[in-house]
């Protein structure tokens, strides 16, 4: 990774002086964040706290008109990680790198890129991790009168195996269309598929809505998966989610608003039979919606099959010019029923209360801290803890662009 490094700082500046007719422009990010947790639901073990940190360095090469090339180089780890001070782990990775081609109305972009939709439910870069999501291929995008485009094909795993064995793609098409000034609708269709197919073929179709009528903002959200899925034995998917998100904007200078939502992610009813209901969200940002504590970031795993319901409230308003808050409520439960130890039965995950600020320092720095507590209801009860999980942070965010 040195050499990447070396190549990278190499390329970009001969590109100052050998191409002096190309634009080059450079963006740095650094951004630090310590956090200290007790998310284990034992109040005997104690807190643990640990520092994360991501910096990354860009360069765009463009001539100003149809062609910019982009590359992106980042260091993600945890602080003290090394295994002496004189370790090098080796840890640069290239985040992005991609060619992207404009043509009148087309747009084409090839290479390692992020990959956001809509509201990052179904598709996100899920920035919050040290490391985002990035997708290795191709995207092309066609912009219209009032409505645009974008389809993508992406190879998720290539096990470099014989007959492309094991290996994983994702395709998709996403589009949006401005009926009016305040209203949009988002249809979308997905395909991921594994090698073998009868490994993974799962079509995923569905749509985003947004607007608003007067100070009420709705986004609203479904989406249906089918097709076949191999997990001990061959299953047929058939898989609904939904969601709605309303908030209301007071119109004051204190920027107040105030959300309720509900997300519905179906489960798996019976084991035993050939259907496979649980939905699958492996490519979307789950910290966004699922508590800041990310409980539900594995879904449908970290909801043991059971699918998850999500009705939450938050408020948020600016303290001052500088400062913002925002506290969230959610309440989480199953959509099967779990089966206790003592053979009743439950669908309580449980309630998160998260709390957090953001402190405004300039354009390019900004400061982030909050806390975040889960009581646990019975089903994080009998399969994590019987204690509350508690999880604080503190931290910079410094972007140049």
């Amino acid at each position: 990774m040195k050499k990447l490094f070396t190549l990278f700082v190499v390329f970009t500046l001969a590109s100052l002086s050998t191409f002096a007719q190309l634009n080059v422009k450079f963006e740095g990010e650094l951004r630090t964040r310590l956090e200290i947790d007790d998310l284990d639901f034992n109040a005997n073990t104690g807190m643990h706290n640990y520092i994360n940190n991501r910096a990354r360095l860009s360069a765009i090469i463009s001539n100003n008109d149809d062609l910019e090339f982009v590359v992106r180089i980042m260091d993600a780890r945890v602080f003290g990680s090394e295994a002496s001070l004189q370790s090098n782990s080796a840890n640069l990775d290239l985040n992005e790198g991609y060619l992207k081609i404009k043509k009148n109305s087309w747009e084409f972009i090839l290479g390692r890129q992020q990959a956001k939709y809509n509201n990052n439910r179904l598709m996100g870069f899920s920035d919050w991790g040290n490391v985002p999501i990035t997708y290795d291929g191709a995207t092309v995008k066609y912009y219209g009168k009032g409505f645009w485009l974008s389809a993508f094909a992406f190879r998720i795993t290539d096990k470099q195996l014989t007959g492309d064995s094991l290996d994983q793609n994702l395709f998709g098409i996403f589009s949006e269309f401005k009926f009016m000034e305040n209203f949009k609708f988002n249809p979308y269709v997905m395909f991921d598929r594994k090698v073998p197919v009868e490994n993974l073929a799962r079509l995923t179709l569905g749509f985003n809505a947004t607007g608003y009528f007067g100070q009420l903002i709705h986004d609203i959200d479904f989406a249906y998966q089918t097709g076949n899925i191999t997990s001990g034995k061959n299953l047929d998917i058939a898989a609904v989610m939904a969601a709605i998100n309303l908030e209301f904007d007071f119109k004051m200078a204190s920027k107040a608003t105030l959300g309720a939502g509900f997300a519905y992610y179906s489960g798996d009813k019976d084991a035993a039979d050939n259907k496979y209901e649980v939905f699958d969200n492996t490519y979307a940002t789950k910290h966004a919606y699922f508590g800041d504590m990310d409980y539900f970031k594995a879904v449908p795993a970290s909801t043991y099959n059971l699918g998850i319901t999500d009705m939450y409230a938050y408020y948020k308003m600016a303290l001052a010019p500088w400062l913002a808050a925002k506290v969230t409520g959610h309440l989480f439960n199953s959509v099967t029923a779990y089966k206790l130890v003592s053979g009743t039965e439950s669908n309580a995950f449980g309630t998160e209360i998260d709390l957090g600020f953001m402190a405004k320092y300039n354009e390019y720095l900004n400061f982030n801290f909050g806390a975040a507590t889960f009581l646990p209801g019975d089903i994080f009860k009998e399969k994590k803890g019987q204690d509350n999980s508690y999880w604080f942070y503190a931290g910079f965010h410094l972007n140049f662009k």
